[in-house]
């Protein structure tokens, strides 16, 4: 048996950090969309779980999260079923676009279905929080806002559907390392008034809500990659209505006003490809 999924890349509209857990965690307020670009998987039923990337097979991949997926649904359901898994990776890794969690929650979704486990969807996404604080909202297919450590999600109404402009800043970021910059630099909460920003955008009001929007890990990412800062200016220039780091970085997404503007843009810059949310 085969399943074949497109795992799909998001963007964070905006990224506030409220505050730091006992446990190490952050608390986060965010709004996330889903855009165009993925990673296509396939899954074949097997004695043993092996993992091919873009036609190379991956020796020892017990640390890539589509492995300990099928490992975690394997020790949750007491079973030890094997999967053929072939990734064809278009996602930039250490980007900010959830490329992993996308490819995670994927695989969680799909060897459900493979293996027949039919576990609820409330299963899996406690299972898929173990995963990653972006694993549960990647299991979505929506505009949310993300709140908590990323258990908490809420599917938003009129999803804005533009283009846009990616651009990831080369050689990419650490989730961890921002982080860490983060809570070692002292850097505080921006407060982002996220219903008024969800009403702007949903009216295509861009400018405006580029304005009051906000991602708190950019200072850190900026301080660590200081070409994060220079790629926002480049976008800007080059004519984006509104301009913001995604996730931890090191990616940087612009919006514009019709597709051809977004291809013409996309040529200027460096590392940057045109796509539109979905």
């Amino acid at each position: 048996m085969r399943i074949t999924v497109q795992a799909q890349a998001k963007i964070n509209w905006a990224l506030d950090i409220l505050s730091r857990r006992e446990d190490g965690y952050h608390e986060m307020d965010m709004l996330m969309q889903k855009i165009a670009l993925s990673d296509e998987i396939r899954f074949e039923t097997a004695r043993w779980t092996t993992l091919t990337v873009n036609g190379h097979l991956i020796a020892n991949a017990g640390k890539n999260l589509i492995v300990r997926a099928a490992n975690l649904l394997n020790e949750y359901m007491g079973e030890k079923r094997g999967v053929r898994i072939t990734l064809s990776k278009r996602i930039p890794v250490r980007a900010g676009l959830g490329g992993g969690s996308a490819d995670c929650a994927a695989a969680l979704m799909a060897l459900n279905d493979l293996w027949g486990f039919k576990l609820p969807a409330k299963t899996l996404k406690k299972l898929a929080l173990s995963l990653g604080a972006d694993v549960p909202y990647c299991m979505e297919n929506d505009f949310c806002r993300v709140r908590g450590i990323g258990e908490d999600v809420q599917t938003l109404e009129n999803a804005p559907k533009i283009p846009l402009v990616v651009a990831c800043v080369s050689p990419g970021l650490s989730t961890q390392a921002v982080f860490s910059n983060f809570d070692e630099a002292g850097d505080s909460p921006l407060n982002v008034p996220m219903e008024k920003l969800c009403g702007r955008l949903t009216a295509g009001d861009f400018r405006a809500a580029d304005e009051i929007s906000g991602n708190a890990l950019e200072r850190a990412a900026i301080r660590l990659l200081p070409a994060v800062a220079d790629t926002m200016e480049r976008m800007r220039a080059c004519g984006s209505l509104y301009t913001r780091m995604s996730g931890s970085g090191s990616a940087v997404f612009g919006v514009f006003e019709t597709a051809d503007k977004a291809r013409e843009a996309a040529q200027k810059i460096e590392g940057a490809t045109a796509t539109e949310t979905v």
